[in-house]
């Protein structure tokens, strides 16, 4: 399941593809461009805007799955990295109808947390308050999941259903570094040109000013007849200020106007599979 995350889906898709015969994306927030890529990295693509709670969500799975199928369902988040797949998939694989993965309480954007940091009562938990990470599902499994409501809890399953609830840890050692991106106010700005695919406008316009004043303060001062005195002088740096700037803004300008024909020709890159 993927919101707002165009950025990541095209190989999130590629990624599931060795470990699963079949990946499907059910994108949340409609996008054109998700939907774009994970066809161009070879998924299928289901468009939803209903709930997120799991009978809803299976409801919308089990019409969709072929028979004997086994689902894990990957909530594609700021919480979930790409590096976090094999070890879902190997949760996956314990034997259950049902394996249901709720993220930590202190990422648990349905409740709150009480900040005693006693266990999760996990037997208590219904859909609406449960934020699920990964879930993995039979065929018997999800028909049960979708046959249920938002208000009913894991533990209401049939007893024949094979189930395992747990809550997942926080990742160990110390907490992330803050991106570059985020960290540095010149990669924000840099990050903006790219985006704003008008480097040509915004540092060239100006570029081709700054180097047409330098030259014309240039050309007066040769032309000068006089002697050459401080103001001159001055006058000289100004003029080579001018210029030098000029140069440095027209470089910039091709340069990220380069980069962001490259930054968008990347994704066209991933081969389809038909």
């Amino acid at each position: 399941m993927a919101r707002d995350q165009a950025l990541r889906v095209a190989s999130s898709v590629v990624r599931a593809k060795d470990f699963a015969d079949r990946v499907t994306v059910i994108n949340l927030d409609g996008g054109e461009e998700t939907t774009r890529l994970t066809q161009q990295a070879g998924g299928d693509v289901i468009q939803y805007s209903g709930p997120t709670d799991a009978p809803s969500i299976a409801k919308v799975l089990v019409e969709s799955t072929h028979d004997s199928e086994r689902t894990v369902i990957i909530a594609l988040d700021s919480d979930w990295e790409l590096s976090d797949l094999a070890r879902t998939v190997g949760l996956s694989r314990q034997g259950h109808d049902v394996f249901l993965a709720f993220k930590h309480r202190s990422k648990n954007r349905k409740a709150e947390d009480d900040g005693k940091g006693l266990p999760v009562d996990t037997e208590t938990y219904t859909y609406t308050t449960a934020d699920i990470q990964f879930a993995y599902c039979s065929q018997l499994g999800l028909q049960a999941v979708a046959e249920q409501v938002s208000d009913n809890a894991p533990v209401d399953l049939p007893k024949d259903v094979n189930l395992r609830v747990v809550e997942l840890d926080l990742p160990p050692g110390a907490p992330a570094r803050e991106s570059l991106a985020s960290a540095s106010r010149f990669a924000q700005f840099f990050y903006w040109m790219l985006e704003s695919k008008h480097p040509l406008i915004l540092f060239g316009v100006p570029g081709i000013i700054f180097f047409w004043v330098g030259f014309e303060m240039a050309n007066e001062l040769i032309s000068f007849q006089g002697p050459h005195d401080g103001v001159s002088l001055g006058v000289a740096l100004a003029a080579f200020a001018a210029t030098l700037t000029g140069v440095f803004s027209l470089t910039a300008s091709l340069i990220l106007y380069v980069l962001g024909k490259q930054v968008n020709r990347v994704p066209n890159r991933i081969p389809s599979k038909e």
